[in-house]
Order: C-alpha cells, then structure tokens, then sequence
C-alpha cells in the first residue's frame, strides 16, 4: 500500500509518504508548515512507537529546507528524541570531498560571518515565519551535532544517482535518481566563486561557519530564477510547452534529490526541483528499451515550472496522478503550459491533478479541454492522505 500527503507550503514541498506502512518524509516547507501541519501529524506517530524511516531535504532552497530546520532543532537530543528518525539525506558542502586550498580559514572569516547573520530567506506573503532559534543553524550543524545517521554516516558522501538502492522493511525501496556529482560540484563552485567575489580567501572545510553560510547562501541564491520565462507571441491560440520550455540553469534545483519510491507494484516519482534533462537522461540509461513508463503519481518537478518538465520527458513517463506544489505567489507557478501538456496527450485512464492549493491554474485547468480528449480532474487537497494504486512496470 501506497500513500502520501501532500502538505499545504506557501510555494514550497513539504511529502509525507506511508509505504507499506513504513514513513519517509520528502521536504517540509518552511518552518511554517512545520509547526502547523507535520508537528502534530509526528507527534502523533511517535506516540504510537512509528519511527520515520528517512528524511530526505532534496535541496537547499528555503521552501525546501526552512520545516526540516524547525523540526530537527525541535526533536531533541539523542536520548531525548520527539520521534525517531532513522536516517537522513542531505546534501550540503561537506558532503563533497574538498580540493581547493587556499589560507587559514579564520583570516577571512568575516564574509561568512555576515552571511550567517542574514539568514535564511522568509516568504514575504507570510512574514513573520515561526523561523526562530533555527534562523542561525544549518541543517548540517544540526545534523552532526544531533547525532543522526546523515547520508550513511556522518554526512561526509553525497547521495546522488550512484547511491545504492535503499531498502526499508516490508518491500519498499528507494531509487536516487539525481542528481550526478557534476550537478552538486557546479554548486559547490558556484559557491566558492561569490565568496571570492565578496572578499573570502579561506578553504572550503567542514567546518560549522562555513556549512551555516553555505547552507544560508543556497537558498537565498535559489531563489533566484536564472532562466527568464519567455512567451513566443501567437495570434489567437495559446503557446504550447514544446514552445516556451528552455531548461532550467539554476545550480541549486541542479542539485536537487530526485526519487524513484517503490512499495511492492506501486511506484512513485518525486523530481524536487530537478532538471528535466537530467532526469530523461536517467530513466533512459536504467531503462533502454522502455517507450513509456508508469507511475502510481509524479510530483511534478520545481512547482509546476516550464523550465523543469520538457516535452521529451512527459513523452517517457506517465501517471494516473500528478502532484504539484505550490500556491502560486513567487514565480507564479505552476505554468499552464505544463497542466496542458501532462492533459492532452491520449489515455485509456483519468488523470487526477493534485494541487495543495486553488491557484489561478488549477482554476484554469477546470474549464479546459484536452486536446487529445483524455479524462481527467482537478482537486485541491490540504494534507489529507492521497492512496495510490499498482501500476505496471514499463509502457
């Protein structure tokens, strides 16, 4: 058995999956969403003695990163814990093996120093964000000095798509996807070239300033969209996504987790803010022969963008549902143009669109008419549990 809940996040992700009765939480929004929706749902859980199985922070983005700070700075100590938590996966900098020297790290110290001070982003919509006592925090400072088994150990190896298939208990498996090394060291440069411009001589160490800043610095820099959207004029019709797609270039959502979840027949896809291509380069690799592949649902990658779901990868993969994430104030997503496409292409089956919130696309979306004349529907949930059927392997 298959299900998940898809927590309202402002603009953010924020998964809870029960698979054949084992959890794994996906993202937690903002501090926010933590404290208003995933605190009691744990709560709970502990109380019955039910571990979360794995956290996985797909990436440092502050929509991604900001519930998972509240709820790691909340759990407690070893001894102590609110709810068991049995592993994580995060990929900060000291998950990446470091080769550039430079002078000690305590002469140049003070750009890393003011970056900590700002922060992590808040949402404007929503401020003031219950962010408290984890505004100073990495995930990583947290990680290490909390004592949680971090990305097979103590968080020194990155979780990319190497990554041996993880197993829980009763059949449920975990495929990391993305991202590839190359994807988190472009990060990681990026990174190091902004404090070089900003005055910053010392090495990249695992140390706690440098995780705070980088952490800090990530999803400020995540925020910022690098691919301007770009609407070809057309008299009379609406563009179509192969129109207007271009590729996502924002090294943060490059770094992205990407999963592939397995309970017995039923599978699920959850691309974070991944990139499409990186994505159809994957799938194609691991299955060469397959024209389309079935999934029990898709959370469609980085809110619904026109930069993250291409043409070329809708014409892989498939679903009965589809999940996005967003409520559509920042960056406007999701993009019609991608509701359009996942909904005009033919099928024997109903597509169930899942939205966390009534956006101005969702409500669009009602009214609309595939173009293939496929079925499909439009629903707005806030966290209550979504089941997922079996599906084939291979389309």
């Amino acid at each position: 058995m298959l299900k998940l809940k898809m927590y309202p996040a402002n603009n953010g992700d924020a998964f809870l999956i029960k698979a054949n009765g084992q959890h794994v939480l996906v993202d937690a929004g903002y501090a926010s969403t933590y404290t208003t929706y995933l605190a009691g749902e744990l709560a709970e859980l502990a109380e019955r003695g039910i571990p979360l199985r794995l956290v996985v922070c797909t990436h440092i983005d502050a929509d991604h990163i900001g519930g998972l700070l509240a709820l790691f700075t909340d759990n407690g100590s070893p001894e102590h814990r609110r709810i068991e938590i049995e592993a994580v996966w995060h990929n900060s900098l000291r998950s990446l093996p470091c080769t550039v020297d430079g002078p000690c790290l305590t002469n140049h110290a003070g750009v890393l120093e003011a970056i900590k001070r700002r922060g992590f982003p808040v949402p404007l919509a929503f401020a003031p964000n219950p962010i408290g006592a984890v505004q100073g925090s990495s995930l990583a400072k947290l990680l290490r000095s909390k004592g949680y088994h971090w990305n097979h150990g103590d968080g020194s190896r990155s979780i990319d798509r190497r990554s041996a298939t993880y197993t829980l208990p009763n059949q449920v498996q975990l495929e990391v996807l993305g991202p590839t090394v190359e994807r988190l060291e472009a990060l990681r440069t990026f990174w190091l070239k902004e404090m070089r411009r900003l005055g910053y001589r010392g090495k990249p160490l695992s140390d706690d300033l440098v995780d705070d800043a980088y952490e800090m610095w990530c999803s400020y820099s995540a925020q910022q969209s690098s691919t301007p959207s770009v609407r070809p004029i057309a008299a009379r019709r609406e563009p179509t996504l192969a129109e207007v797609y271009s590729p996502d270039t924002s090294a943060a959502n490059g770094s992205s987790i990407a999963l592939m979840l397995t309970a017995g027949l039923a599978r699920v896809l959850l691309l974070g803010d991944a990139w499409a291509e990186d994505i159809l380069a994957e799938l194609k690799q691991r299955h060469p022969d397959a024209q389309r592949l079935m999934f029990s649902a898709i959370k469609i990658a980085h809110h619904g963008s026109v930069h993250n779901t291409s043409p070329e990868l809708l014409a892989l993969v498939d679903s009965p549902c589809y999940l996005i994430s967003t409520n559509g104030l920042g960056h406007g997503h999701p993009d019609f143009e991608v509701l359009a496409a996942i909904v005009d292409r033919p099928a024997t089956y109903e597509r169930k669109l899942y939205f966390n919130y009534e956006t101005a696309a969702a409500q669009r979306l009602r009214t609309y008419s595939s173009k293939a004349g496929a079925r499909f529907s439009v629903h707005v949930v806030e966290g209550e549990w979504i089941q997922l059927g079996d599906v084939s392997c291979d389309g």
